[in-house]
């Protein structure tokens, strides 16, 4: 889990190193050094020639420097450079063997032959405006041809503070920035796997102590490094595919997360018990995949209310007619292709009644803006977790306060109103997830992928992370709200890493089903296990 800062804190840290230098440019040398790095890394996944596009400030300097860097391992190395730009930076470039493009000579935006990497070194924190000139056609040229595209602090167009995208923002592979990230990193999937690099000036506190120093975290990351990315980032160095992954641990949670592993003494109940009210005549495939998830997600008892039919596909599950009839649970799942008429109004109630930790996904998230009582009962509840994609939060939010949410953050401030208004842990899906809950900071997740991008797909995460939170709160029934949501991130990292492993052929990456990504559960929970080992 790592913090992450405003762009103010960020620019007083970076005042701060400065002032302790002993040559120029020695933080700036740093910097690219650690660009360079992760440059090497990409062109050893692909090989072929390095295109920068560099800004005036700082962040093309730091570009130019990792070109000169590169160039001096043999790379070929073109850079776009602007008629003001960092001359000592530049001359390196020169010096190692860098060619420097002139925009006339490229005519119709072609870019170099061969390029396979794309570096973004324009604005950094500087700049939220998307990309412009010459440097547009070469970033549209390079990347249609499947370059990868590595960002120097943050992608161009990207907002370092709200994580809103600009028209023509660069779409980030990887972005190294320094120290910890920047709030915007925890903002915007754009910024693709963020790698960190701490600096160190011989004799003074490091970039990340020297933020720790000027202010408290703004956000956290839990960053997920799962998939295909061209490298995972561990301990401050580069791991090549097939490195470890990592959990994410957010500040304040103590002891281990979770392990499913039946122990000598495990009953089917000792894991905790899930129960689920998911799919419907219309929408059976809901039920069943939610279904399939929780099974595979937990050995102990999956209760499922609805007919029988349903163990004709999975045995496993112990169905009841209602939820009155349904036995003890630990936690529960309601929503999933459930449907939002007077009888899913009334079973969600019964449900909430009950005051168990109860994920609420789907048909659920729809029938609480149109109910105020329904609201006002999950807000009164001890535990709910609620799942929405950005249609659902926006609907929500938008029936709780009478406003459309404002989005020119990032959403943050909507998603901690709307958690504290609820009193509920809000967990807004997508490639980049953010999680929050009332007087907690916000977290965040980016898969590093998008597989996960298929219809059912959110029933399995549901199912995931009902039987996650079973499990939890057998075992922690008092948790605190750091530790809940250490689970809640900790389900996330299940569902990218099954998404993943369901992607993966003989031939490379490719689509995967829903059905796919819940068969695909126990690999995924075994390599989170062994991360941990």
């Amino acid at each position: 889990m790592r913090p992450a800062y405003t762009v103010a804190t960020v620019r007083a840290a970076e005042k701060r190193l400065l002032e302790q230098q002993s040559h120029e440019d020695q933080l700036m040398k740093l910097a690219a050094a650690a660009v360079a790095d992760a440059a090497s890394v990409l062109l050893e996944a692909r090989p072929g020639a390095v295109l920068i596009l560099a800004g005036s400030g700082g962040n093309g300097g730091d570009g130019l420097y990792a070109g000169a860097a590169l160039a001096s391992r043999g790379a070929t190395v073109h850079a776009l450079v602007p008629e003001r730009c960092h001359e000592e930076a530049l001359a390196a470039f020169c010096s190692a063997g860098g060619t420097v493009l002139s925009a006339d000579a490229l005519p119709n935006g072609s870019a170099p032959s061969g390029s396979t990497l794309l570096i973004d070194a324009i604005a950094g924190l500087g700049s939220a405006r998307g990309l412009s000139g010459a440097a547009l056609p070469l970033y549209r040229c390079v990347t249609s041809a499947g370059a990868a595209v590595l960002a120097v602090d943050m992608p161009t167009g990207v907002d370092a503070d709200t994580g809103v995208c600009a028209a023509d923002a660069v779409n980030a592979d990887v972005t190294v920035t320094f120290g910890s990230p920047r709030l915007g990193h925890a903002l915007a999937a754009e910024c693709g796997q963020v790698v960190v690099s701490d600096l160190f000036l011989p004799g003074a506190p490091s970039f990340a102590e020297t933020l720790a120093e000027l202010d408290e975290p703004a956000a956290f990351i839990a960053h997920e490094p799962s998939v295909p990315t061209p490298f995972a980032w561990r301990s401050g160095e580069i791991d090549l595919p097939g490195g470890r992954a990592s959990r994410p641990w957010p500040v304040g949670c103590t002891g281990p997360i979770v392990d499913p592993t039946p122990g000598a003494r495990s009953d089917k109940y000792s894991g905790g018990v899930v129960a689920l009210a998911a799919g419907s005549n219309t929408y059976p495939g809901a039920g069943i995949l939610c279904a399939t998830a929780a099974v595979r997600a937990t050995p102990s008892m999956v209760r499922f209310i609805g007919d029988n039919s349903i163990t004709s596909l999975l045995p496993e599950l112990v169905c009841h007619p209602d939820v009155s009839s349904a036995g003890q649970a630990q936690a529960w799942v309601v929503g999933p292709g459930r449907g939002t008429d007077a009888a899913a109004a009334t079973e969600l109630r019964k449900v909430l009644a009950q005051d168990v930790p109860t994920i609420l996904d789907a048909d659920a998230l729809t029938l609480l803006p149109r109910n105020t009582s329904l609201r006002q009962q999950v807000t009164k509840h001890p535990m709910t977790i609620l799942t929405p994609h950005e249609g659902e939060f926006r609907r929500l939010y938008e029936a709780t306060f009478g406003s459309a949410p404002d989005a020119s953050d990032g959403w943050s401030c909507a998603l901690h109103e709307l958690a504290d208004e609820l009193n509920s842990i809000i967990l807004l899906k997508g490639r980049l997830t953010r999680v929050t809950a009332p007087r907690q900071p916000l977290y965040s997740f980016n898969a590093g992928h998008s597989f996960a991008a298929t219809p059912g797909s959110g029933d399995v995460l549901s199912g995931i992370l009902g039987a996650v939170m079973a499990q939890f709160f057998a075992s922690a029934p008092a948790a605190s709200p750091a530790g809940v949501i250490a689970e809640v991130l900790h389900a996330g990292a299940i569902h990218a890493h099954a998404a993943a492993i369901a992607a993966e052929t003989p031939e490379g990456f490719a689509p995967c089903s829903a059905s796919q990504i819940a068969a695909a559960i126990p690999r995924a929970i075994a390599r989170l296990l062994n991360a941990e080992r």
